[in-house]
C-alpha cells in the first residue's frame, strides 16, 4: 500500500511542479529547462531518501528476526510487538521457538528420567543376582545350611520376578497397549480381594483392616484396579507399626466415587509427598520395595480418568483413589 501510494505521489508532484513552472515561465527557454531539471533532481533525492529509509527499516526488521532466531537458547523470547510486513512472520517464529523450547526441555527431562530409571532397574537386578551368587558360594562353603540358602535364593528370584512383572505392567500402561475391560462390581468386593492378596503381609505385621462407609458400584477394569488398590493398601500396611490398624472408607457423591486408605504410620513430609509417585523413589532406601507400586497405582487410576490424592499428618497418611463421574470427566477434559 505504501509503495503504491509513493508511486502515485511522485508523478503527481512532478506534474503539478511542471505546471507551476510553465505557468510562471511559459517560454521554453534555458531557465525553464533548468527549473524542470531542478524539480526532477529534488524529487529524485526525496525518492532516494525515502527508499534508503525504507531499506534501513527493512534491514532492521531482518536483524530483529535473526536475533529472534538466536534467542532459542535463551530463557525468554522478548520482542516488541510491531505492525509491519514481518508481523505475521515474527509471530509465527515466536510460536515456533516457544514450541521448540518446550519440546527440547521435555526431551532433556525424559532423557534424564530414562537415565535414572535405567540405573535404578540395573541396581535392582544386580542386587538380586548378587544375592543369588552369594548364596551359591555359601552353599559350597557351608553345605549343612544348603536348604536355608536355597530358600533365600528362591526369595530373591521371586522378588526379581515380581520386579519384572511390575515393570512390564508399567511399560504397557505407558505405551497405551492396555485396553481397559470395564465391568460393574462393588467397591467392597475389590477391598476384600486386595485384603486376601495381602493376607501374608497383614498377618506378619499383625495389622487389622477396618472398612467403613456405604458401598457403591464401580465401572472399571477390575483386574487393573485391584492391582492399584493392592499397591496402595500394601504401602499403608508397611507404613503402619506392628499391631496397628489400616482404615479403608468409601465415599460417593454426584461428582466422584472414592476409596480412602489411611494408615497409622509416622506421616509423610511435604517434600516426600511431591515425590512419592516418582518411579523408583523410596523414602527409605533400605526398604524391600522397588519404588514402583504407587507410580503404577497412579497410572492405573489415571487410565480410568481419576486421580490419587494424598494427605498426611503425624498420625498417619491417607491415600484417596478418586474416580469422577462421566459428566465431570468431560468437564475436566474441556477445562
Amino acid at each position: 500500500m505504501a509503495k503504491a501510494l509513493r508511486t502515485l505521489i511522485f508523478p503527481v508532484f512532478c506534474f503539478f511542479g511542471t505546471c507551476i513552472i510553465l505557468y510562471f515561465n511559459p517560454r521554453l527557454d534555458w531557465i525553464t529547462v533548468i527549473w524542470l531539471l531542478a524539480l526532477n533532481i529534488i524529487l529524485g533525492f526525496v525518492h532516494c531518501f525515502l527508499h534508503k529509509r525504507e531499506e534501513k527499516k527493512l534491514l532492521d526488521d531482518i536483524d530483529q528476526l535473526i536475533d529472534l532466531l538466536h534467542c532459542l537458547e535463551e530463557q525468554e523470547v522478548r520482542l516488541p510487538l510491531k505492525e509491519d510486513v514481518f508481523g505475521v512472520l515474527r509471530d509465527e517464529i515466536c510460536k515456533s521457538l516457544v514450541s521448540q523450547r518446550k519440546i527440547r526441555d521435555e526431551a532433556v527431562k525424559a532423557k534424564e528420567q530414562l537415565k535414572r530409571n535405567t540405573e535404578d532397574i540395573t541396581h535392582q537386578i544386580k542386587t538380586a543376582l548378587t544375592a543369588v551368587l552369594l548364596f551359591l558360594d555359601l552353599m559350597k562353603s557351608d553345605p549343612d545350611r544348603a536348604p536355608e540358602y536355597r530358600e533365600r535364593m528362591r526369595q530373591e528370584v521371586e522378588r526379581l520376578y515380581e520386579f519384572s512383572d511390575l515393570l512390564l505392567k508399567l511399560s504397557s500402561l505407558d505405551a497405551g497397549a492396555v485396553d481397559m475391560n470395564k465391568t460393574s462390581f462393588r467397591a467392597k468386593e475389590l477391598v476384600i480381594d486386595a485384603e486376601m492378596s495381602l493376607e501374608y503381609l497383614i498377618r506378619q505385621k499383625s495389622v487389622s483392616i477396618e472398612v467403613s462407609g456405604d458401598d457403591f458400584i464401580l465401572e472399571a477394569d477390575r483386574v487393573w484396579l485391584l492391582q492399584a488398590l493392592i499397591n496402595v493398601v500394601k504401602n499403608a500396611v508397611e507404613a503402619s507399626p506392628q499391631g496397628a490398624k489400616v482404615y479403608i472408607s468409601f465415599q460417593q457423591n454426584a461428582v466422584f466415587q472414592s476409596i480412602k486408605v489411611r494408615d497409622s504410620g509416622p506421616g509423610i513430609s511435604r517434600e516426600e509427598q511431591r515425590r512419592i509417585f516418582e518411579r523408583f523413589y523410596k523414602s527409605n532406601p533400605q526398604s524391600q520395595g522397588f519404588g514402583i507400586g504407587l507410580a503404577l497405582a497412579q497410572s492405573i487410576v489415571r487410565q480410568h480418568g481419576g486421580e490419587i490424592l494424598v494427605s498426611s499428618s503425624e498420625r498417619g497418611s491417607e491415600f484417596e483413589l478418586r474416580f469422577y463421574s462421566q459428566q465431570c470427566k468431560e468437564k475436566r477434559l474441556v477445562g
